[in-house]
């Protein structure tokens, strides 16, 4: 691990040479984001007592009340703002008497309006028009350039599946559109802010299953099947048009959950390295001047502000006050010293300037959070070393962690009968007739993950499982009241149907929970299947399996023939396995539910339960 280390900081200074050798080594900033971003007025006002409470930001993101009654700074949209709508925000920005926070930017979302189209003309016009504005903003009321988060929180602009035209239109047609609106994009906000800096939340950072995909057709083939599958598209256009000192900044959502130097280096060679085969040949050059490597820190995930119920961020309740804030301390001294300039500071349910409601939001800082700051950055400013490692501390709390939830869960086990000889084998045609399946007792009744707020789902789904020499076959059975509302997503092989209505099957192929199999159908009989991997299950992996399903009145119903060399080998009398049966129902919201209760995610093979071959 040590050599490893030292292997990957090497890398990390000769990457970083790059920089500095254009540039000159930049100082380290920290900026402040989450859901308490302040309105331009709200800064004005409370400007001075912001600095005060908080020195050490060097910068903050600000919110625009122009461009959008409801939702401000949405670019995305099917009719441009107009200046006049944006002339409070500038009037506040220019009477702002900025200190401390010299480092500010005008927030932007990456949001689609409903039926807004990259190849829709007056949509990208009105798009353009926006982002020219905002950055107009920006630029009279002295910030340093736009924040640009390109997270859907509605229709997502990114994904090909998605867009109205992907019937119509291939996935090369449209990602030669949006890198040619990216280049317009840049265009645009360059023209009104030369030399600005884009601080954005993800760019290649999100795409490191792609990354290292060498075959050129196979990568483009898993972009069009990704939810952020355009952003490389609209990346390369930026650095089309890409000018004098502007700079993009990958700002690595993802460091929120890091919790070792390790992550750091890797994903930083992610960015500066690896992302370099979603760019262009010609824009790599420009790529490796204008695109910085940034991280971010989540301030509710290190003290315990994540509700308990939410699998994600349940570790940190089982530290103490004084470990939360080391936890802290390391990631904001890590954070600062991989990052090539910026490093955002996010946080929900912590409210550093009191713009939200009172009564549902923490009106302190967490103890230790000032400190934290003040001492990761001081050792940094001096070249000290961090001075503590918090593995056996997150190690410990996550033994308690499990150790607690594993008695709250619903574990199930089952017996699985094989077929007696000269019994007919279902038929796979997707309804569930056969008299092998009216014969057989069902699993028990599904239940929703820990997280949730009741145990009993809103739909019913049973299932039963059987085998014999050749195959292990499967059947669901899914109470559907609304049969119309069912969410269909992808229509081949590996598409991303887990995005709407399926069912699911991962089981192992020994006694222990990994390796595993995963398999998912969605109710048009369209299959996905998968190994386990780390984070997400790997699609690379496939097998010759069958399915069927149909859609009734009131239920729809799925059957599966998995062949046993795809899931090991035919068990043996008496031997067990692990796995779980899973639904997503997409009806009037997302209902997960599984025979084996998980605390989260299907993925969690700890949890899968037990089933034995009779």
């Amino acid at each position: 691990m040590k050599q490893l280390l030292i292997a990957l900081i090497t890398i990390f200074a000769l990457t970083l040479g790059i920089s500095v050798a254009q540039f000159g080594r930049p100082k380290k900033k920290l900026i402040q984001y989450g859901w308490c971003v302040p309105y331009t007025d709200f800064v004005r006002q409370n400007i001075g007592e912001m600095e005060k409470t908080c020195p050490f930001f060097d910068g903050i993101v600000i919110r625009l009340r122009g461009g959008w009654k409801t939702y401000p700074a949405h670019i995305f949209r099917k009719s441009a703002a107009t200046l006049a709508e944006y002339e409070a925000d500038i009037a506040n920005l220019k009477a702002t008497k900025f200190e401390r926070f010299r480092e500010n930017f005008a927030l932007v979302w990456g949001t689609a309006e409903k039926g807004w189209d990259w190849f829709n003309e007056d949509d990208w016009r009105a798009a353009e028009q926006n982002a020219k504005l905002i950055a107009h903003v920006a630029r009279v009321g002295g910030l340093v350039g736009i924040c640009f988060d390109p997270e859907p929180y509605g229709e997502n602009p990114w994904h090909y599946p998605s867009l109205p035209n992907a019937k119509a239109k291939l996935f090369s047609d449209y990602y030669e559109r949006v890198r040619e609106c990216g280049a317009s994009f840049m265009k645009a906000i360059q023209d009104e802010f030369p030399n600005l800096r884009i601080l954005t939340f993800f760019w290649g950072s999100i795409l490191g299953d792609v990354a290292d995909v060498e075959d050129a057709k196979e990568a483009m083939s898993r972009l069009s099947r990704h939810s952020y599958g355009l952003l490389p598209a609209f990346l390369n256009g930026m650095l089309d048009a890409i000018s004098g000192k502007t700079l993009i900044i990958d700002g690595n959502e993802s460091a929120y959950y890091y919790n070792s130097p390790e992550q750091y280096f890797r994903a930083y060679h992610l960015m500066r390295q690896r992302a370099l085969s979603l760019i262009s040949p010609e824009n790599r050059e420009k790529y490796a001047i204008h695109v910085q490597a940034g991280f971010a820190l989540y301030m509710d995930f290190y003290f315990g502000l994540v509700p308990f119920e939410l699998k994600w961020g349940r570790l940190s309740h089982y530290l103490a006050p004084d470990e939360r804030a080391k936890w802290f301390e390391h990631n904001v001294y890590w954070a600062l010293y991989t990052t090539d300039e910026y490093v955002w500071c996010y946080s929900e349910r912590l409210d550093w300037w009191g713009t939200q409601d009172k009564a549902k939001w923490y009106k302190f800082v967490p103890q230790g959070a000032y400190e934290a700051v003040q001492s990761a950055r001081k050792k940094l400013e001096e070249a000290r070393p961090l001075g503590f490692d918090i593995r056996e501390m997150l190690q410990s709390a996550e033994k308690k962690m499990r150790e607690e939830i594993a008695k709250s869960l619903i574990k199930r086990e089952a017996k699985v009968q094989r077929l007696r000889p000269n019994e007919e084998p279902p038929k796979i045609d997707g309804k569930i007739d056969d008299t092998v399946w009216k014969n057989l007792k069902p699993f028990e009744e599904f239940v929703t993950n820990l997280g949730s707020s009741k145990v009993k789902p809103s739909a019913k789904t049973t299932a039963w499982i059987t085998y014999d020499d050749r195959y292990l076959y499967v059947a669901f059975r899914c109470e559907e009241p609304f049969p119309e509302k069912i969410k269909i997503v992808g229509e081949k092989h590996d598409d991303e149907i887990w995005l709407g209505d399926c069912v699911e099957l991962l089981i192992s192929l020994e006694a222990s929970p990994k390796p595993y199999r995963h398999f998912i159908v969605n109710p048009k009989n369209v299959r996905w299947d998968g190994a386990s991997a780390d984070g997400n299950d790997d699609p690379r992996w496939n097998a010759n399996w069958k399915s069927a399903t149909s859609i009734g009145k009131t239920d729809w119903f799925c059957e599966m023939a998995i062949p046993w060399e795809a899931i090991g080998k035919m068990p043996k009398t008496g031997e067990k396995r692990r796995a779980n049966l899973c639904r997503q129902r997409c009806v009037n919201g997302t209902e997960w539910s599984t025979w084996s209760q998980v605390i989260g995610g299907f993925l969690e093979a700890e949890n899968f339960g037990i089933i034995g071959f009779e």
